[in-house]
C-alpha cells in the first residue's frame, strides 16, 4: 500500500495480474493488467442520509412482469434476467446517486437473483463502489399458495427466517472476497432487514421477536459473521400486527402520492414515487400520472429542502406492470396500452423526451439531500515505476474512482493531473477523459462509485535524482480534488 493505494505488489489477487514489459530502444510500454479492485467500504451511519429504492428480479425476456405502460430502451425482451444485463441495470442505480437497493425476495425467479448478485460482484472486481443491498420480504408472494407460518411456532419462525437466510447463503455463494460482508447494507453494523406487510400471509406476527431472528442467523453464519451483531428492521407503515422490533418505517407500495413523509422511531422517511400505472394489469386499476416528471421533480426539490429528512426511499426502479419504475425507457414507443385491458388512458414519461429523465431527476435530488461531497475521488491501483533513466518513457496505468454526486465528463473539464509547479517534469501534466468512451454517452458520465483507468506517458527528467511526483483529480483551472496520489520516482543511470 502507498498513500492509501494499491501498487503492483498487494495482496488483491496477484495471481490474476500479468506483468509484460517490452524494451523498444528508450521507451518501455508498460501492459500491467490492474488486479481485482475490491475494496472496502463503510457502513452506514445512523446520521446518513440513505436514498434506497426497490428493486425487482422477476424478469426475463419472456417471463416475470410483461405488461408495464413504460416500455425499456431497447424493448422489454432485453430485460433477459441474466448477469451481463444486471450490470447495466446496477449502472443505472449508481449514475442515480443511488446508496442501497431493497431485493425482492421472490421465491419463482432465484436464478435471477443469483445473477444480479454475480453482476454485483464482477463489477466490485473492476472497482465499482456498488450500491448495498438489503433483502425485501413479501409474504404475499412468498407464501403464494401456500400455508401461512405461525410465527407462534418454531416450524413458522424457521420458514420466516429462512427466506432471508437463503437470499444471504446465494450472496456468499458468488461473492467470496474479503470485502462482500461490506456491500450487505448495515446501519451501525447491523444488518438491514426489509419487509412487506406483516400481517398478510404471516399468522402471529407479534410472536416473533428480535432473539427469534438473531439466534437463527448466528446459528446459520457463526458468532464471529455480521449477523451478530444485531438486525435493523424496516417495514411498512399501514401495518397492523405488526413486527414487534421494526426499527424504522416507510410508505411502501401503500399509498398513491408523489411524496409521502413518516416519523418514526425518531427517524423521519419520504417514499417519493415518480408515477403509477397499472391498468394494463388490473381493472379499474389506478392512475398517478407522470405529466412529463414534472410532478416527480417536485417530489426531490421538497426532500432535499427537509433538513429532518434521514431517508428517501424510492418506489420504485424497475416495478414493471404497475408502472412506477424509473429506469431508462423508450419515451417514444411508450406508452404502451395492452390490448384487451381496458385501459385506454394516456400519460408522458418525459416532457423532453428523455430516455434517463427520472435517473437525471434523482441524481440531483439526491445530490441535494445527502451529505456526500460533489467532487471526490479514491485511487484504487497504480503501476508507475520506483526508477527510470535519465530521458527514458514509461507507459504507466492508474485506476481512480468517482467518489462524488457530479459525474465526470471531458466537457465539464474533469481531468487527471500531475501537480508538479513545472509542468513538463515527467510528461504531460494533464489527462483528459473522452467522452465517446467508458459509456459515457450512455450514462452521462463516469458516476459516482465508477472506476476510470488513465494511462499515462512518463518522460523522466534528463537529471538523475530522486522525484516525488503528486498525481490527483481536478476540474477546471486548478481545482484539485480527492485523493492525492504521491509517488517517488528515482532517476538513475544504473536502474
Amino acid at each position: 500500500m502507498e498513500n492509501g493505494t494499491m501498487k503492483n505488489g498487494s495482496r488483491f489477487n496477484l495471481n490474476r495480474m500479468s506483468i509484460a514489459i517490452t524494451l523498444m530502444g528508450g521507451f518501455i510500454a508498460s501492459s500491467h493488467a490492474a488486479p481485482s479492485l475490491y475494496t472496502s467500504t463503510p457502513s452506514f451511519d445512523m446520521k446518513d442520509k440513505v436514498v434506497s429504492t426497490s428493486f425487482f428480479h422477476w424478469f426475463a425476456t419472456t417471463g416475470g412482469q410483461l405488461s408495464g405502460p413504460w416500455i425499456p430502451l431497447g424493448g422489454r425482451p432485453s430485460w433477459t434476467g441474466e448477469t451481463e444485463w444486471w450490470k447495466g441495470q446496477i449502472k443505472q442505480t449508481m449514475m442515480a446517486n443511488i446508496d442501497m437497493l431493497y431485493v425482492h425476495l421472490i421465491p419463482s425467479t432465484e436464478q435471477q437473483r443469483i445473477n444480479l448478485f454475480i453482476a454485483l460482484n464482477e463489477l466490485r472486481s473492476e472497482g465499482y463502489d456498488v450500491p448495498r443491498i438489503a433483502p425485501f420480504l413479501d409474504p404475499i408472494i412468498a407464501w403464494n399458495d401456500k400455508p401461512n407460518p405461525n410465527l407462534s411456532k418454531v416450524a413458522g419462525k424457521d420458514d420466516f427466517v429462512g427466506q432471508y437466510i437463503r437470499f444471504f447463503k446465494q450472496y456468499y455463494r458468488v461473492n467470496q472476497d474479503a470485502y462482500a460482508d461490506d456491500y450487505i447494507a448495515k446501519f451501525d453494523g447491523r444488518v438491514i432487514f426489509n419487509s412487506w406487510h406483516p400481517q398478510l400471509n404471516l399468522d402471529n406476527v407479534t410472536m416473533l421477536s428480535r432473539e427469534d431472528v438473531m439466534i437463527r442467523l448466528v446459528a446459520e453464519f457463526g458468532p464471529d459473521s455480521i449477523f451478530s451483531n444485531d438486525i435493523y428492521m424496516v417495514s411498512t407503515v399501514n401495518s397492523s400486527p405488526s413486527y414487534k422490533f421494526v426499527d424504522e418505517k416507510v410508505y411502501q407500495f401503500e399509498v398513491h402520492e408523489y411524496l409521502e413523509k413518516h416519523r418514526y422511531n425518531g427517524i423521519k422517511t419520504a417514499q417519493i414515487k415518480p408515477g403509477y400505472w397499472d391498468q394494463n394489469v388490473r381493472d379499474p386499476g389506478f392512475l398517478l400520472p407522470r405529466d412529463g416528471g414534472k410532478h416527480y421533480a417536485r417530489a426531490w426539490k421538497s426532500a432535499a429542502k427537509d433538513s429532518s429528512l434521514s431517508r428517501v426511499y424510492i418506489e420504485s426502479f424497475n416495478e414493471y406492470d404497475e408502472g412506477s419504475g424509473i429506469y431508462a425507457a423508450d419515451p417514444v414507443k411508450s406508452p404502451w396500452l395492452k390490448p384487451g385491458s381496458g385501459n385506454k388512458k394516456s400519460d408522458t414519461w418525459s416532457s423532453t423526451d428523455d430516455p434517463y429523465e427520472y435517473l437525471h431527476t434523482t441524481a440531483a435530488g439526491a445530490a441535494a439531500f445527502n451529505d456526500i461531497p460533489a467532487h471526490d475521488a479514491k485511487i484504487l491501483w497504480h503501476d508507475f515505476p520506483d526508477t527510470m533513466a535519465p530521458g527514458e518513457t514509461q507507459q504507466a496505468n492508474v485506476v481512480v474512482r468517482n467518489a462524488g454526486d457530479a459525474s465526470w465528463t471531458a466537457a465539464a473539464g474533469y481531468q487527471f493531473g500531475n501537480k508538479a509547479n513545472r509542468p513538463k517534469v515527467f510528461g504531460a501534466s494533464r489527462y483528459l477523459l473522452d467522452d465517446t468512451k467508458d459509456e459515457i454517452p450512455i450514462y452521462g458520465g463516469i458516476f459516482r462509485g465508477r472506476a476510470k483507468t488513465f494511462q499515462i506517458s512518463l518522460v523522466a527528467p534528463s537529471t538523475p535524482g530522486s522525484y516525488e511526483t503528486h498525481w490527483g483529480m481536478m476540474q477546471g483551472k486548478g481545482k484539485w480534488f480527492g485523493e492525492e496520489l504521491v509517488h517517488t520516482i528515482t532517476v538513475t543511470t544504473n536502474p
